[in-house]
């Protein structure tokens, strides 16, 4: 019912525009100082002009284009009727995609204004919606990757989606990994396969693979040979495929590329750790390298500087690079200096359980049993509230 509403409505709005575009075409044409704009254009001629003029007409004024963006893309679409893009803007319409979401997704594909709507369009899109896309979900992927449009039903999409279905055991964690990356939905399902059969081959069991796909869907478009040489590397590193850390190495080593790795490892040496210390850290907990150069400095520059503790303590317990240097590390370094002033914790104190520790437990092992806990828990409170504006500066 709602795909004939659709069809209906199109059919009727094409008929109605007719008159109005063509009106606007005229105005268009008449137009001194576009036409003088259209000529300083070095880009296009006066027989270009004309000859797409009904083009960027419409482009300008029922897709919201500059005049400048129209006629870059009248050379990738012409049409002298409205008939077919008012038929394909009402469909999109339909399904809540707004203005800015149709300007981005002709400027991606303007072809999609020749569109079959009821071949081509709707098809697609009753399909994200039969399998649980939110309108705002399914709008935002298409306008942003709007080639899977152009995509086979039956040939693509739906071997696609049931192919990530079987790895991933549910739609919705189909849905998460196609709503962080898109791309995949066109990506050939015998290529994904060979992605899988070589990170199974080399002993990493399904969940893991499913947490990697889940985490980083982009891994499937990987060149085969390529991903072969970053998992023995992976594995020449030290990691086990049998665990979790095994694929979030292999996060981590493909979001980074060499020049970045180089750079975070020469902060990690100027703060005194050797290449072993950092490579063992690495093992531990991977996040280790994903945090930025900026970050590891001033979380180094907190705990040796600041706190005193020894570089290759941090190496050995590297779980703190996950954690907010603002919202956590920096407030309760503060604390641990307050209690430090106070007699209440020795000098010598060293123990990450003071920053890994969850909120409420850190209140009750660190601050609610001491005798002056309203003082501190008020001094720790105070921190988190200008967290947002404190850096490691103000020590």
């Amino acid at each position: 019912m709602f795909r004939f509403l659709c069809k209906s409505l199109v059919l009727g709005c094409s008929n109605r525009a007719n008159l109005s575009v063509h009106k606007e075409l005229h105005s268009f044409l008449e137009n001194p100082s576009i036409l003088s704009c259209l000529r300083h254009i070095s880009s296009v001629n006066t027989d270009d002009i004309k000859e797409h003029s009904f083009t960027v007409s419409y482009l300008m004024n029922k897709c919201g284009f500059s005049l400048q963006s129209a006629l870059e893309v009248s050379k990738q679409v012409h049409f002298e009727t409205p008939d077919k893009p008012d038929t394909v803007l009402a469909v999109f319409k339909n399904y809540g995609f707004s203005k800015s979401h149709i300007l981005n997704l002709v400027t991606r594909r303007p072809t999609v204004l020749l569109s079959k709507p009821n071949t081509t369009l709707l098809p697609k899109l009753e399909f994200f919606q039969s399998k649980g896309f939110s309108s705002p979900d399914h709008v935002k992927i298409i306008s942003s990757y709007p080639r899977i449009l152009m995509c086979s039903l039956e040939n693509q999409l739906v071997p696609a989606f049931d192919f990530l279905e079987n790895l991933l055991q549910s739609d919705a964690s189909v849905i998460k990994a196609i709503k962080r990356y898109p791309g995949i939905l066109y990506i050939n399902v015998e290529n994904m396969a060979s992605v899988v059969d070589v990170l199974r081959d080399n002993g990493v069991p399904k969940k893991n693979i499913a947490l990697l796909i889940r985490s980083k869907p982009s891994i499937m478009i990987s060149n085969l040979e390529n991903f072969k040489k970053l998992i023995q590397k992976v594995a020449l590193m030290g990691f086990r495929p049998s665990k979790s850390q095994f694929v979030c190495a292999i996060m981590v080593l493909m979001s980074l590329s060499r020049s970045t790795w180089e750079k975070k490892f020469a902060v990690y040496r100027r703060w005194g750790l050797s290449e072993e210390e950092i490579l063992t850290a690495f093992v531990k907990f991977p996040m280790f390298m994903r945090i930025s150069a900026e970050k590891i400095a001033g979380s180094m520059d907190l705990f040796v500087n600041k706190l005193g503790w020894e570089s290759s303590y941090i190496a050995k317990n590297p779980t703190f690079s996950s954690y907010s240097l603002e919202q956590r590390l920096i407030p309760r370094a503060l604390v641990l200096q307050f209690l430090v002033s106070k007699g209440l914790v020795e000098k010598s104190f060293r123990s990450l359980a003071f920053f890994n520790t969850p909120e409420d437990k850190f209140r009750q092992m660190f601050i609610d049993h001491h005798a002056e806990s309203t003082q501190i828990l008020r001094f720790y409170e105070e921190k988190l509230n200008l967290s947002s504006v404190v850096n490691s500066s103000t020590f």
